[in-house]
């Protein structure tokens, strides 16, 4: 026997069953379109920025790479302040047809010849800006003023030398030492003592004349009374001979003693 499936009845005033209220089931069209707007919106506003910032890089690269370009450090500085005082301005609407005075006609005007000078180039230049160079350096007070600094030696010695003064006065040290030395020449007068005003008592020589001699042209390497050199032989030029001439005197020995009107004169 079939059993029929009966659907119970509705009830009046129950509520029906309806869909569950969630956060997706309140998502229409309208919010749908607004999203993909704001997406959109957000994406080309970074898409923007990214372009801006790409644009700022790069045109700050090409400010470096022509700054790097050009030579801006001291020597190409002074080369285009060099080549500035050259050329000459008032040739400039002349220019294509003169370049060379255009470029270089004001050489003559800014680098003048001085009186003691035959000429003057750049070359000429360029070693005087080095010589004055040299000398600021050598004119700086001396950093390392031990006795083996070979900076305290080379300044020492570059004062002396520029010094006129101070070298003046001390030309003659040498040599006053060498004279007033007792166990040397001992006194002006070298070999006679019997020279009137001559001081027997502090320029008597206790050496011989031979030995002073021997002192002076040995020790001293320098020509008292004679001197040595060697010559041709005048009657046979394959021979030579040791001469010893008068030290001191401006002529040939020949010329003092023949009888001719130039050598008596």
């Amino acid at each position: 026997m079939n059993k029929e499936t009966s659907t119970p009845p509705t009830i009046v005033g129950l509520p029906q069953e309806v869909p569950a209220d969630t956060f997706f089931s309140r998502i229409n069209r309208r919010h749908l379109i607004g999203a993909a707007l704001i997406l959109l919106g957000l994406l080309s506003t970074a898409l923007l920025i990214t372009v801006i910032v790409q644009a700022k890089h790069r045109r700050q690269n090409n400010t470096n790479n022509v700054v790097n370009s050009y030579c801006v450090n001291r020597g190409c500085l002074s080369a285009a302040t060099h080549q500035l005082n050259f050329m000459d301005p008032t040739a400039f609407a002349d220019r294509c047809t003169d370049f060379y005075k255009y470029a270089c006609g004001g050489w003559q005007q800014t680098h003048p010849i001085q009186s003691f000078d035959t000429e003057r180039t750049i070359l000429n230049d360029i070693i005087a800006r080095r010589d004055v160079d040299i000398e600021r350096l050598l004119d700086s007070s001396i950093s390392r003023g031990s006795q083996k600094s070979w900076e305290r030696k080379v300044k020492t010695y570059y004062t002396e030398c520029v010094d006129d003064y101070a070298r003046v006065l001390d030309s003659g040290k040498a040599m006053i030492d060498l004279i007033s030395d007792r166990d040397t020449v001992d006194g002006w007068f070298l070999i006679d003592n019997s020279v009137p005003g001559a001081s027997q008592d502090t320029l008597l020589k206790p050496q011989t004349i031979f030995t002073q001699m021997s002192h002076i042209h040995g020790d001293l390497g320098t020509n008292a009374v004679f001197g040595l050199r060697v010559r041709f032989d005048d009657t046979d030029l394959n021979i030579k001979r040791l001469e010893f001439y008068p030290s001191g005197l401006t002529l040939e020995i020949t010329d003092y003693l023949q009888n001719d009107p130039v050598s008596q004169n």
